[in-house]
């Protein structure tokens, strides 16, 4: 499939038809070659790598046309490791901050009795200082 697509790319950027597909369809294992514009493509049917294959000096030589479709898989591959390491990294960190309750349940109920008692003393000695204020300002 990646060999159609990478044929699919190369052609469509040279010029060539698509016709010459249906001639000589890809198989799984060697090469296939394609004619271009004068040249050749040859085209790599297990991996899907295209090379440009010219007579130059009588001499027949292919160039591997870049393709950026691989460089992109890559990267996207090592994102994907750097991704999940530092998934990693933050479940650890996560872990290692996540604490136990300060109290437990009776600890609870006993502080908040005790913060209900301060909370009483405080109202008491408010009332008193209100009492004590009236008396100042009543007439004797």
């Amino acid at each position: 499939m990646r060999a159609i697509l990478a044929a699919l790319v190369a052609f469509s950027a040279i010029g060539m038809p698509l016709a010459a597909l249906a001639q000589n369809p890809p198989s799984e294992e060697g090469y296939s070659l394609q004619p271009a514009v004068g040249d050749y493509l040859k085209i790599d049917r297990r991996t899907g790598d295209v090379a440009l294959c010219a007579s130059r000096g009588g001499a027949w030589s292919c160039e591997l046309i870049a393709e950026d479709r691989k460089a992109y898989e890559e990267r996207i591959v090592e994102l994907e490791a750097e991704n999940e390491k530092l998934e990693k990294r933050i479940e650890a960190l996560e872990a290692k901050h996540a604490r136990a309750p300060l109290l437990d349940a009776e600890e609870e109920r006993r502080f908040q009795e005790f913060l209900n008692l301060g909370d009483r003393m405080f109202r008491h000695f408010f009332d008193l200082v209100e009492r004590l204020r009236e008396r100042e300002e009543a007439p004797i």
